[in-house]
């Protein structure tokens, strides 16, 4: 994030030294027209302290103070400003997410992923229509050669696709033919392999 800024980053948890003693450590040391700066990083928000902490390493090192949080309240940011502490808060930079939108993004990637190839969902029957409609999809070059296969106009097609992506057998999300010829195979040899396992289940029971 600094870089972005136009810092030179010197070094990270840089101790301040005197007579012999660290009477300070800077999280960041950094650099930008000449002038160095002492940062301090806040993981979460910042409060009054990590002002005052920021302040202090800062004078100790003869450097200017800079403090990185998530969040800080308008009263930190007045405070900053009568001790020039410079206040660079993440989200003017970087989207941090609470772990609950982190996983509902990942889930959503996921399920995304297994839509395009064919995994969901899981309880979707398909008649002849439907397979012949995927099959058309799935050994076609593009939209239209898929259209001509099946002895359809485009507009037909897209008609077609509406009423599969309603039933939930295609995804609702628009896709690439590459993606749409993918997930019409992936479909149809899923439900030919939960078929052959019906008919498998169906003769072990006869024979049990």
């Amino acid at each position: 994030m600094l870089d972005s800024m136009g810092f030179s980053i010197l070094a990270a948890n840089h101790e301040v030294r005197s007579e012999g003693e660290t009477i300070a450590e800077i999280d960041i040391l950094a650099e930008k027209d000449g002038e160095r700066y002492a940062v301090e990083v806040k993981a979460g928000r910042a409060n009054l302290s990590s002002v005052r902490q920021a302040y202090a390493n800062a004078q100790l090192a003869g450097m200017r103070p800079m403090l990185i949080c998530k969040k800080a309240s308008d009263a930190v940011h007045e405070s900053a400003a009568q001790l020039d502490v410079s206040i660079v808060e993440f989200s003017e930079y970087h989207l941090l997410l609470e772990p609950e939108e982190l996983e509902s993004i990942v889930k959503t990637c996921m399920e995304e992923v297994m839509e395009q190839y064919g995994f969901l969902p899981y309880n979707v029957s398909l008649d002849d229509h439907d397979r012949e409609v995927l099959h058309g999809l799935a050994t076609a070059d593009d939209f239209r050669g898929a259209a001509v296969q099946l002895e359809m106009n485009d507009d037909d097609l897209g008609r077609e696709l509406a009423r599969l992506s309603d039933r939930g057998v295609l995804p609702q999300r628009s896709l690439s033919f590459a993606d749409l010829k993918r997930c019409a195979g992936s479909i149809l040899a899923r439900q030919e392999l939960l078929e052959r396992l019906d008919r498998i289940e169906a003769l072990l029971q006869q024979r049990g």
